[in-house]
């Protein structure tokens, strides 16, 4: 809720005041603060509304055609011209508007052209210095309009400056070790979203929603991490056409086990997010291993999407009620949560 939401809400009596200064953070009175109450776990924060989505299809068609104008005109200064129009969007939908998901896709393209522009304009062939300013740019955008999926992206930005000083000291070391740099940094944000996890742990605060994107962003690094340093990928043609990588079956189970592992973590620390975001590969190793056993290709395809859609129906259905048997054998630690409780108010 805007400000003045949350104030029309008080002044007709839907909320009390202690409702309005929680949701507005707390007693520092600030909206945007990490600490503001928002929900609980289970509350889609992400996409109120239909019109959220139609503008966020307008938004990235605006994003690629500023794209491609920029690139017209050379890149440089025009990338940079193009980062400051979706600052400037992002002030309107991000800051006055508060919709998260148009504001997402300004703040990719605000990344992606900001990194660009300054790359163009410093010729900086370290990478170090428009590393550093496009880390600072994204630290200022974050400062402004204060949604959660900001921190993912500031990480993005971080481990891009972290790569490229491991570059200039060390040339040539990540080049050959993508598989273990990836999975390190797939750790380091893990490891991140659940500080902020453990200040949050009923999930009822904007602490949680930087969180989600952490875990979201984590999840991919890992496994891809993992894949490549423990599986070999072959290079293969779909339908003889498109080119793509393939894995041999006992390959393939090696990756399913991965995802499982992975399965078992988000449901210990409650994040979904971790799942979601590994169901790609999920969906690859599956039809990896039923192609092992020499099904034809429609049978692999209906055999995957029904493995994979009833597990994800079963494990959504009964999330809470196989989190808290998990709990039972699990240590308690303070990066396990407690069983979700729908009558917790903040």
């Amino acid at each position: 809720m805007t400000p003045e939401q949350i104030t029309k809400a008080l002044e007709a009596g839907i909320i009390t005041k202690d409702q309005a200064r929680a949701m507005r953070g707390g007693s520092g009175g600030d909206e945007n603060s990490d600490s503001a109450v928002i929900g609980n776990e289970d509350d889609m924060r992400f996409l109120r509304s239909f019109s959220d989505v139609f503008i966020s299809i307008g938004v990235g068609l605006f994003a690629l055609g500023l794209s491609a104008v920029a690139a017209l005109f050379g890149g440089g200064l025009s990338f940079i011209g193009a980062a400051v129009i979706m600052g400037l969007m992002a002030e309107y939908f991000g800051r006055k508007r508060r919709a998260h998901a148009p504001t997402l896709i300004t703040a990719l393209a605000f990344l992606l052209f900001t990194q660009r522009g300054v790359g163009a304009l410093i010729g900086d062939v370290s990478g170090i210095s428009t590393a550093l300013v496009t880390l600072g740019a994204m630290l200022l955008y974050y400062w402004r309009i204060r949604l959660p999926f900001c921190i993912a992206l500031i990480a993005i930005a971080a481990l891009y400056l972290v790569f490229a000083i491991i570059n200039k000291i060390m040339p040539g070391l990540v080049d050959g070790q993508w598989g273990l740099a990836l999975f390190l940094s797939g750790l380091a944000v893990f490891a991140v979203a659940l500080l902020y996890d453990m200040r949050d742990k009923h999930r009822t605060t904007r602490f949680a929603d930087n969180a989600f994107w952490l875990h979201f962003l984590a999840a991919p690094m890992i496994i891809h991490g993992l894949a490549l340093q423990t599986v070999a990928l072959k290079k293969d043609m779909l339908f003889n056409l498109i080119p793509m990588v393939s894995l041999e079956r006992s390959d393939a189970a090696i990756v399913m086990v991965i995802v499982a592992v992975i399965t078992v973590i988000g449901l210990a620390i409650n994040r979904r997010a971790l799942i979601v975001s590994s169901l790609g590969y999920a969906a690859f190793a599956m039809g990896y291993l039923f192609d092992g056993a020499g099904l034809n290709f429609g049978t692999v395809i209906a055999m995957t999407l029904l493995l994979l859609g009833a597990s994800i129906i079963f494990l959504g259905a009964g999330w809470h009620t196989a989190r808290a048997m998990l709990l039972k054998v699990l240590p308690k630690w303070p990066i396990f949560p407690p069983a979700f409780d729908p009558n917790f108010k903040g």
